[in-house]
């Protein structure tokens, strides 16, 4: 076996047998390589958990104790897919026992925790992947290249609005409250605006100069499943305006909640051309996107996905198929020393426009009060 086609054994911290994130993703994406990957072990809240977990799942190794698990012979991979508050705490077991480590986006609670993860990561010499999945995502990889080929020529205006989805539209389920307390760092400001920033600023540039406002509309969130309501401060309506390094003038306005306008709209107008990227969801991380351009004054066509950019087997419609795309590249920096999978210091990047949002944000209350 070729150092390109090692199966690397993978320790899931964070799957459980009653469902979420790791078991809807990250789970289908292993398997659907698994000449690739091999989901050797799991850790769960506790040794029952976990147990129960690694029946549904079919894992062989599983416990309640996360350091276990990252020292245990047969996990070369940790992937920590739980909430943000642990991140910093379990990211620091697969450290300390020099193993590769893929953390879910966001890093951290903070741009000062996740620069102490990525130094840590650094210091040790492990390699450290952050869940900037939408980098992989098939259609953005396409959308990217389009603008880096010229199909736009010389970028002019770009704007995006998006729907945040339900956990900030006035309403939530009992288990999804805790991204409308802004002290989780799981909010819509981290999460679907947070995976689109990463992206928009993958493919079209970083803000030179931004002003930002922030603003929570739905301070009492109705629980649906529960007989009472919670009060909210994380914010559930965000806009951001100004320019790119390149001088393009950029607008992005996010909004809490399901719209029946649609989920998703980004124009990209430029001297020689014009890019629309439409989607059912404001969770650009899921890849799952409608791509139209134009030359000149044609009308928009459709520009589908080009196959050469799918690189696993998995329903394209489906919450894994970003997720597998990332494990690919990841797999392709282990075994064959690249850097083509986001790491914890491109996080840091995205974590920082994300502060210089929320300081430009209180300064304008400041100016204001």
């Amino acid at each position: 076996m070729t150092a390109a086609e090692k199966r690397i054994g993978v320790g899931l911290i964070g799957l459980s047998a009653e469902g979420g994130w790791a078991a809807t993703a990250h789970v289908p994406a292993l398997r659907a390589m698994a000449e690739r990957y091999a989901i050797t072990g799991l850790a769960a809240s506790s040794d029952t958990a976990a147990a129960a977990a690694a029946a549904v799942h079919g894992v062989a190794f599983a416990t309640g104790d996360a350091a276990l698990l990252a020292a245990h012979p047969d996990v070369d991979l940790v992937v920590v897919a739980v909430k943000v508050p642990r991140h910093r705490e379990l990211v620091s077991c697969a450290i300390d026992a020099g193993k590769s480590v893929y953390c879910e986006w966001p890093l951290g609670r903070s741009v000062t925790e996740a620069g102490g993860m990525a130094d840590a990561a650094g210091a040790k010499g492990v390699s450290a992947f952050a869940g900037l999945q939408a980098r992989s995502a098939p259609a953005l990889r396409y959308l990217r290249d389009l603008v880096a080929d010229g199909f736009v020529g010389d970028l002019l205006s770009t704007s995006v609005i998006g729907a945040g989805g339900f956990p900030w539209g006035g309403m939530a389920t009992a288990r999804t409250a805790y991204v409308t307390d802004a002290e989780t760092g799981a909010t819509m400001l981290t999460i679907p605006f947070g995976h689109m920033v990463d992206a928009f600023g993958w493919i079209v540039g970083s803000f030179d100069r931004l002003d930002a406002t922030l603003a929570t509309r739905h301070r009492d969130v109705k629980l649906t499943d529960e007989d009472r309501t919670v009060a909210a401060d994380a914010p559930d309506h965000i806009a951001v305006s100004g320019t790119l390094e390149g001088g393009a003038v950029a607008s992005l306005h996010y909004r809490g909640g399901d719209w029946p306008s649609g989920g998703f709209r980004w124009e990209m107008n430029g001297a020689d051309g014009t890019l629309l990227v439409e989607g059912r969801s404001g969770h650009l991380q899921y890849g799952h996107i409608r791509i139209r351009g134009a030359r000149g004054s044609r009308p928009l066509t459709d520009l589908p996905v080009p196959g050469q950019y799918r690189r696993v087997s998995t329903d394209a419609d489906g919450y894994a198929d970003a997720v597998a795309h990332a494990y690919r590249a990841v797999h392709d920096d282990l075994t064959g020393g690249g850097s083509t999978a986001p790491t914890f210091r491109d996080a840091i990047e995205t974590h920082r426009v994300l502060d210089r949002i929320e300081r430009s944000a209180a300064r304008s209350l400041e100016r204001t009060s």
